[in-house]
């Protein structure tokens, strides 16, 4: 079966609000052969981004899309163990949804490719208070910040997360991503201070093994 076949079923899976089901797509697909990261990038993410614009539109309530991100939440778990991983190589990121983003799926997403090449993540999942953000990356002093902000809501607190970081000392290299930065928004986040805007983890990595390469 093709990536676009398994996507369809696990989509179809989770309309159906059949977890069952949508295991056996994944576990079908890995017995095929398919790279884990392949799964994670052509199969959960389109098909939960699907989910989103379905209940953007009204055809979905909160309690359906919260059932279809709960079974990928819990899928993910599973299959982040089976990520080929490099030893930690001495970098360390914080990996978070911007103030108000409540769904982490995105963020949880790269900081699983981030620890798979070789990073510590620190990984906290949906909208932490900047406030809070802003102490922990002071006494954590990360080398990178890694920003998800998937729904148009939680922009109110964009500009104060990145106005924030970039008057901290020392300042971290700052991402973000996540859907609402579209090719047309991109260049808002970087005129409030990202570094790197980009919704793909795996070039997300490659990217910053050339920016951010390993000490030593």
């Amino acid at each position: 079966m093709s990536l676009d076949e398994h996507r369809t079923d696990f989509l179809d899976a989770l309309l159906a609000r059949d977890s069952a089901r949508a295991r056996g797509v994944v576990e079908a697909a890995l017995e095929n052969g398919t790279p884990v990261p392949d799964l994670y990038l052509s199969v959960l993410a389109p098909a939960l981004r699907e989910v989103g614009h379905r209940w953007a539109m009204g055809e979905l309530n909160v309690a359906e899309e919260h059932y279809a991100t709960a079974i990928a939440q819990s899928i993910l778990d599973g299959l982040s163990r089976r990520l080929p991983r490099a030893e930690r190589d001495g970098r360390l990121a914080v990996v978070t949804g911007t103030p108000g983003e409540q769904h982490a799926l995105g963020a949880r997403m790269v900081g699983d490719f981030l620890e798979a090449d070789g990073w510590e993540v620190i990984q906290l999942g949906p909208g932490v208070p900047a406030e809070d953000l802003f102490a922990l990356v002071e006494r954590e002093q990360p080398d990178l910040v890694a920003l998800s902000t998937a729904t148009a809501g939680a922009l109110d607190g964009v500009a104060e997360v990145l106005g924030g970081l970039a008057r901290l000392s020392p300042r971290p290299f700052v991402v973000a991503g996540g859907q609402v930065w579209t090719a047309s928004t991109r260049s808002t986040a970087l005129e409030l201070g990202a570094d790197h805007v980009e919704q793909d983890p795996r070039q997300l990595v490659a990217y910053l093994y050339e920016r951010i390469p390993p000490p030593g």
